[in-house]
């Protein structure tokens, strides 16, 4: 009995030597899983019988009876292939196994091999817009799609962690898939309330964290969020390390070279986190999708700082680093932990631990498939578990190491580097390319870069998809001031707007018929609004102004990546910008518009600092000079144009009933500050808006 006894005693020793050895050994880096799940409404037009948008079931049967035709065109819309023995082009979208699997289940069953980890599992994504087709499917048990369709990811919602957070976390992200810095904000808003309330009904949710579409992210977004109830957001990790004060030095920077980081500069403007040695970065790329980031600081929760620029109030929210790379890695094709061992490891910090978060589509590549789910899933699980790092959810991480207010860092826009065409740049460029020049102008020079771009006369079919998005967001923020949201007009002028905003549609252009979703979403809602308004006698509404753009980006600076033409702008030898910058924008209002400025002011100590507010708010401060207005020029944008030479495969046989003005001023004159500057607009009953206050710095690096 005593030998017994001893040996029990040595083997509570030699566990408790080997949890003590194992906690020493542990990295304190975390790791945990984003999945992204979206289809778009593909025809926003209105259902024959139902007064509201098709659906994707809609749709099929549509065209699969021989409807589907419009004026202008020979073939059947939308030109997507829906489902198995539909008419359209690619592979069927809804009828593939693994989407029947993951739209359902898959998600479950994929976290149910997570639950031997005591915090392991995902926060998923799933649109507003994949629950109302995956729902006109599974009503009449269609394509594998069945009535109890959410019963999976509802059950997976409900295991949850130690701490009592969701396994499966059903996180907010817009209905529509809009990319929510470029819509307005009574449009992010809309999309916000609208899934908040399909999530709480599907999946019992009402999640705190947030997945910005294509990881398009603002401060500009940080109030709505707060407003609707999200306490934080995942963000791209390379716009971390783009604002890094040394991320442009020499022993740094991507710039001058130019073989895998294939998008702009950052602009000094935005270098304002603190810098991070040279040691601590690491690099890498897949498929030219390459980015250079900082350990431990692209790895850490941080909060992200939003100043009214009317009342200098201030909201605060956490944002949550994705690394790009390793998430693009991890969607394509079988990874282990080697960088993670290597390369954020050991520079993560105990009391603020590295957390990696693998973010990318559930439903798409390799990443969507059931290889994924069930063998690379818990597979890396195992291996990052075997090597010391601990699998966790983002809300079970932010419940262990909460976010201090103090860590308040500066975040520059943009999306994820995935894209092909925007690699993550700051001006979203994949969904906006800016007016174009057409190689046949006098203008255009093949071999410098610097003339590709036309903002006073040039064209491309983004920039006028989204002079359409800014029409239709004020028809309907006017219907619905004048009679109110309840208001049934004033729901359904939404309910057909809104379906027509989701980035894909400007992501692919003019494949297929995406260059006309968003005319048809607003020509559908457009006689409801109207009716709404009236004869527009009440109308309070000021202008809607799009998000303000600038070329170049860094004036008097560098340029790169697809708007050059991948040719070298200011390093290489190569010429750089010009100084002088253009200010353009979109501009429409019911009521017609009056007048439209930009309105600018120079700091008088170069940066913006993130102690004071003078640069945030239109009433400034000592460190910011007076304000001077510059009339901005119109130009009114002709529907039926398709660029000089038309592009080969745009067809706009729907053209909108609402177009906004393309307003453009050119700043002059100016070297070596920095400025801060916002676009004014007023109609003609005197009502009067403002965009967000935005900052530059002019000259050389």
């Amino acid at each position: 009995m005593k030998k017994n006894t001893s040996l029990k005693f040595f083997t509570l020793l030699l566990i408790s030597f080997s949890m003590a050895w194992q906690l020493s050994a542990a990295s304190n880096v975390f790791v945990s899983y984003h999945w992204h799940l979206h289809q778009p409404i593909y025809w926003p037009a209105k259902h024959p019988v139902f007064e509201r948008v098709q659906f994707a079931s809609d749709s099929y049967d549509i065209k699969t009876s021989g409807g589907g035709f419009f004026p202008g065109s020979s073939v059947p819309h939308p030109q997507n292939n829906l489902a198995t023995g539909d008419i359209g082009s690619y592979d069927p979208v809804f009828s593939i196994d693994d989407r029947i699997q993951v739209y359902q289940w898959g998600g479950r069953e994929s976290v149910r091999h997570l639950l031997n980890f005591p915090n392991a599992g995902a926060s998923i994504s799933y649109t507003g817009s994949l629950m109302d087709n995956i729902a006109s499917w599974a009503k009449d048990s269609r394509m594998g799609y069945h009535p109890d369709w959410r019963s999976g990811y509802r059950e997976a919602n409900r295991w949850k962690t130690s701490a009592g957070h969701p396994r499966a976390d059903m996180v907010g992200i817009t209905y529509h898939h809009a990319l929510a810095p470029l819509i307005p904000k009574s449009v992010f808003r809309k999309e916000l309330k609208l899934f908040r309330r399909a999530a709480a009904a599907a999946w019992e949710s009402n999640s705190k964290g947030f997945f910005p579409a294509e990881i398009a992210f603002s401060p500009s977004l940080i109030p709505l969020l707060r407003e609707q109830g999200f306490e934080w957001t995942i963000v791209a990790n390379g716009h971390l390390a783009r604002t890094t004060s040394n991320y442009l030095s020499a022993e740094i920077a991507p710039f001058p070279s130019t073989s895998t980081w294939n998008t702009v500069p950052p602009n000094r403007a935005d270098l304002l986190n603190p810098a991070v040695a040279p040691g601590q970065w690491w690099s890498g790329s897949i498929d030219g999708r390459g980015a250079k980031v900082p350990a431990p600081f692209a790895y850490q929760a941080h909060k992200v700082e939003y100043v009214d620029p009317v009342t200098g109030q201030r909201d605060l929210i956490t944002i949550v680093p994705m690394d790009e790379v390793l998430s693009y890695q991890n969607g394509y094709g079988t990874m282990g932990t080697e960088t993670i061992d290597q390369k954020i490891a050991p520079f993560s910090q105990s009391a603020r631990p590295s957390l990696v978060l693998l973010a990318h589509d559930g439903d798409n590549a390799w990443g969507g498939g059931n290889s994924y789910y069930h063998e690379s899933v818990p597979g890396l699980a195992h291996q990052a578990t075997q090597k010391g790092h601990q699998m966790t959810t983002i809300q079970q991480f932010l419940h262990d190491y909460p976010v201090p207010d103090s860590d308040i860092v500066h975040i520059e826009e943009g999306a994820w580097v995935n894209p092909e065409g925007d690699w993550g740049d700051p001006q979203f460029v994949k969904w906006l390319y800016p007016p174009a020049r057409s190689p046949r102008d006098p203008g255009f020079d093949p071999k410098d870069p610097r003339t590709r771009i036309d903002i006073e006369n040039g064209f491309s079919s983004s920039w006028r998809s989204w002079a359409v998005v800014t029409a239709g967001a004020n028809l309907c923020e006017t219907s619905e001031q004048i009679r109110g949201e309840n208001d049934p007009d004033v729901e359904k002028a939404w309910h057909f707007y809104l379906a027509g905003l989701d980035s894909g549609f400007l992501y692919y252009g003019d494949s297929l018929d995406d260059e006309v979703k968003q005319s048809l979403a607003l020509n559908e809602a457009l006689p409801y609004a109207r009716r709404a308004i009236g004869d527009a006698g009440n109308d309070r509404t000021g202008p809607t102004i799009f998000h303000p753009q600038r070329w170049p980006y860094n004036p008097g600076g560098m340029g790169w990546g697809v708007t050059t033409g991948y040719r070298p702008v200011g390093f290489h030898g190569a010429p750089a910008y010009n100084k002088d910058f253009y200010i353009w924008t979109f501009v429409y209002d019911i009521s017609q518009v009056r007048e439209v400025n930009v309105m600018y002011r120079i700091s008088k100590t170069g940066v913006n600092s993130l102690i004071d507010h003078d640069n945030e708010t239109y009433k400034g401060g000592p460190s910011v000079g007076p304000w001077m207005a510059l009339a901005m020029n119109r130009r009114v944008i002709d529907p039926k144009f398709a660029g000089d030479p038309p592009s080969g495969n745009l067809n706009y046989f729907i053209l909108p009933n609402a177009i906004a003005d393309h307003y453009w001023a050119k700043i002059i004159g100016h070297d070596q500050v920095l400025i801060d500057y916002y676009v004014e607009a007023s109609d003609h009953k005197g009502n009067l808006s403002r965009s967000e206050i935005y900052h530059v710095w002019v000259g050389a690096k």
